[in-house]
C-alpha cells in the first residue's frame, strides 16, 4: 500500500480550523505567510469510507511503490505526478487484531503538488487542508500518532496496533 501526502503553500484564506479552504477567488486574503496546505480527501468507497484520508492505495503486481503513488494520485484526483517530484516519507505498519486480514504496511510519500487542481473521483473527494487545520476527528484515530510529524517534514517509520473494536489505538510506535 502507498499513502501521498501532496503540499502547496497556502493561496487561501483563513478558515476555521479542520475545515476544507475557500477558493481563491472568494477569499478575504492570504493565509499568514509560511503556511502551506496539504491534499486529503474524503473516502466516498472501500476502505475507510466516509473518513478524511490521503491519496493512496494498493501495489499492483509487480508495480514499485513509487509507481503505485503515482498512478493512486492520478486515479483518486487527476493529479499528475512525475516519479522524481516524490520523496520517501517513511513507513508505517498496522496490526488489527481483532481483524488479521486488515493488517498492513503504507510506504509513506511527499511531494510539492505545484499548481495541481485535484479533481474529484469515484473513491475521492480531495479537498486542501491547512498544515494547522487537519479534520482529526474525521480521520482514523492513529493519525494524530504520526502525521504531524509528516506534516512538519520529519521521516515517519511506524508500527500502529489497533485496539479489538478497529477504531482505537492500542499501542503506537512511531520513529
Amino acid at each position: 500500500m502507498v499513502l501521498c501526502f501532496l503540499f502547496r503553500p497556502s493561496r487561501r484564506a483563513g478558515s476555521e480550523r479542520g475545515a476544507a479552504l475557500p477558493d481563491v477567488q472568494g477569499s478575504s486574503g492570504p493565509r499568514p505567510p509560511g503556511t502551506r496546505e496539504v491534499l486529503l480527501g474524503l473516502k466516498l468507497t472501500g476502505f475507510g469510507t466516509g473518513r478524511v484520508v490521503a491519496l493512496g492505495g494498493k501495489i499492483d503486481g509487480t508495480e514499485t511503490a513509487l509507481a503505485a503513488a503515482v498512478r493512486e494520485v492520478h486515479e483518486e484526483s487527476g493529479v499528475h505526478l512525475e516519479p522524481e517530484a516524490l520523496h520517501d516519507a517513511g513507513r508505517i505498519a498496522w496490526s488489527f487484531p481483532a481483524r488479521p486480514d486488515w493488517n498492513m504496511v503504507a510506504f509513506l510519500f511527499s511531494a510539492d503538488a505545484g499548481n495541481a487542481d485535484p479533481h474529484t473521483s469515484e473513491e475521492i473527494e480531495p479537498r486542501w487542508y491547512a498544515v494547522d487545520g487537519i479534520p482529526w476527528p474525521e480521520m482514523w484515530k492513529d493519525a494524530p500518532h504520526w502525521l504531524p510529524a509528516l506534516l512538519a517534514g520529519r521521516r515517519v517509520d511506524a508500527h500502529i496496533v489497533m485496539s479489538g473494536d478497529n477504531e482505537n489505538v492500542a499501542s503506537a510506535v512511531v520513529g
